[in-house]
């Protein structure tokens, strides 16, 4: 390992409180002695991560409050420092911490919120595609339409929530109170750019939810049509899901179909 390697690593574990071994690389200088020198760093490198997690995670900040949210900062820095080189990437292990970690643990409404903000921000910087047209639709042939499958939009992220971890994240949003953090039904959420390119979550059913599902794991129309047989009657479907895909095509969900 080259000297300028070595000397890399020694400072990237004093900035995450590894080791202090780069002090002996450090000359004197001035009145502050090396250690505080060092310290200056090892401090704006933790408020830089902190910053980073403050900004991608607002409501949840308010949410837990700042004695809360100091503890959670500090911990996970410590639990999952930073590989990236990228701070976009770096609080992507925030929710699987709230669930695994006391006291965050006992209230899982923590994790959903987390998660939901992190959707956000895939959702937002998801790759572009084309979208798919009703003109591209309506040139497809039978034999074509019983092959066909849709491809949901990179933007789409489909979760589910036991808790009203999205109400609260509007409602702290919109300074309000937030609601009672559970609910008794799964509550079902479609988070994704619309055609303005504006990022946007929307609540659908189970049935609607479970077909977006297959869609993801690029079923054809046929299959699609026989997943709705215990919810539907037959003579609907087609008309039923037809509808559906009008529905996703104005929200901006479905890319060029696959012939």
């Amino acid at each position: 390992m080259s000297d300028l390697a070595s000397l890399q690593q020694q400072f990237m574990a004093l900035l995450q409180g590894q080791n202090n071994d780069l002090a002996n690389h450090i000359a004197s200088h001035g009145q502050l002695a090396t250690s505080q020198r060092l310290a200056i760093y090892q401090n704006a490198y933790k408020l830089r991560l902190r910053a980073a997690i403050e900004q991608d995670h607002a409501q949840l900040g308010i949410y837990l409050g700042d004695e809360l949210f100091d503890k959670m900062v500090a911990e996970y820095l410590v639990q999952y420092p930073s590989n990236y080189t990228s701070l976009r990437f770096f609080a992507d292990d925030l929710p699987h911490y709230l669930r695994n970690n006391a006291p965050f643990s006992e209230h899982p409404i923590l994790a959903d919120i987390a998660q939901f903000e992190r959707l956000l921000l895939t959702a937002f910087d998801a790759q572009e595609h084309p979208l798919l047209t009703v003109d591209e639709l309506e040139s497809l042939t039978v034999e074509q339409w019983s092959v066909l499958q849709l491809p949901l939009h990179p933007s789409v992220q489909l979760v589910q929530f036991n808790s009203r971890a999205v109400e609260s994240w509007q409602a702290l949003k919109d300074k309000q109170l937030p609601p009672q953090p559970y609910c008794d039904n799964t509550r079902y959420w479609v988070v994704a750019r619309d055609c303005e390119r504006r990022t946007q979550f929307i609540n659908v059913d189970l049935l609607e939810y479970r077909l977006l599902t297959l869609l993801r794991q690029q079923v054809n129309f046929v299959q699609l049509c026989q997943s709705c047989i215990t919810d539907i009657p037959s003579e609907e479907i087609t008309g039923f899901l037809i509808s559906l895909i009008n529905q996703w095509l104005e929200r901006g969900w479905l890319v060029s179909a696959t012939k």
